[in-house]
């Protein structure tokens, strides 16, 4: 739906005059989105709330409640920022001046108010900064700063945009995504093992009986079944070696010390651990069933029913597929 900005002439008057609290949505550290390596990589605050659309274009909010201000003006709530960072590949090349002079023009037709144009280098590659903003209605401002860089055949952008005072009290998410940000790369230009690694970005599988987060270049799907299991969920991405499952069977009145104790015998555990999984504490085994594999067992003992959890992940690629794994474990609900 097309968004109309409302520009109101008394605007600047009733925004100078207005005492606002000021809003300084807070970061708690920054997490990196390293996508697959031929999408866009940067820094972001870990605490804030990242999305994707298509693949090619993430937004990160500085809060749940903030989403729906950006894409419906007329929303009242709470003030917040976000970080848009989108690549174009261009089948018609066209330079960095162009494609700045588009932005320009469709934001003047827009009703923004463009205060600053400034070089503003990405990584090395030359870049232009359009800095404008406009009011949405008498009390409230949205400001914006829109950083465009042309590398090879990519048009790369990102914007930093944010209501009234929550602009300035987190200007620094741009200057970091600015700092860290990582060009996508070409696919004909990776190599296989860079297309398999998982996405920072998350999705949510649910069924009747499971919720779990994945990357979002993993699938998830319910398993044939084998008695005496009742349920079972494989989770994979393109690497056939590096896969998530879960089965629930009944536990028959064992303890967790007593399952772990008869399930050993199946894995030549190399160490042992404790974790808390669904809400539940579990025991988890971890060994190689084959060369250049490495695999974790969790079991849990919850209502009478036995969870067992296993992955395996490519030895050579553990930076990538283990926090990734981990993060999986850490999302799941059993109902």
């Amino acid at each position: 739906m097309k968004r109309v900005l409302l520009l109101v002439c008394l605007g600047a008057a009733l925004w100078t005059g207005c005492a606002r609290k000021e809003s300084k949505p807070q970061i708690a550290g920054w997490a990196e989105n390293t996508g697959l390596i031929q999408l866009p990589g940067f820094q972001y605050p870990q605490n804030w709330i990242m999305t994707s659309e298509g693949g090619s274009r993430y937004m990160v909010y500085s809060s749940q409640e903030v989403i729906e201000r950006f894409y419906d003006y007329t929303v009242r709530g709470k003030d917040g920022a976000r970080l848009v960072v989108w690549y174009d590949r261009m089948d018609t090349l066209k330079t960095l001046d162009q494609a700045v002079n588009e932005l320009k023009n469709t934001l003047s037709a827009s009703g923004f108010v463009i205060s600053e144009v400034t070089a503003s280098p990405v990584r090395g590659v030359p870049g232009t900064a359009v800095h404008y903003s406009g009011f949405v209605d008498a009390k409230n401002k949205l400001e914006a700063v829109q950083v465009q860089a042309v590398r090879d055949s990519f048009l790369v952008t990102i914007k930093y945009e944010a209501f009234n005072k929550a602009f300035a009290s987190s200007r620094a998410v741009l200057d970091t995504a600015l700092a860290t940000f990582r060009f996508p790369v070409s696919k004909k230009d990776l190599k296989p093992e860079d297309l398999q690694k998982p996405s920072s970005v998350y999705k949510t599988y649910e069924d009747a009986t499971c919720k779990i987060s994945l990357p979002d270049n993993f699938g998830a799907a319910t398993a044939q079944l084998k008695a005496p299991i009742v349920y079972s969920l494989d989770v994979k991405g393109d690497r056939a070696d590096c896969t998530l499952r879960i089965d629930i069977l009944p536990a028959q009145n064992q303890t967790l010390e007593k399952v772990v104790e008869q399930n050993s015998k199946f894995f030549k555990a190399t160490s042992q651990g404790e974790a808390t999984v669904a809400g539940a504490k579990s025991i988890y085994l971890n060994y190689s069933p084959q060369a250049g594999v490495q695999s974790r067992a969790y079991f849990i003992v919850k209502e009478d029913k036995m969870v067992r959890i296993i992955f395996n992940y490519y030895q050579k690629m553990k930076d990538d597929f283990l926090p990734a794994f981990e993060k999986m474990v850490g999302s799941i609900q059993l109902k």
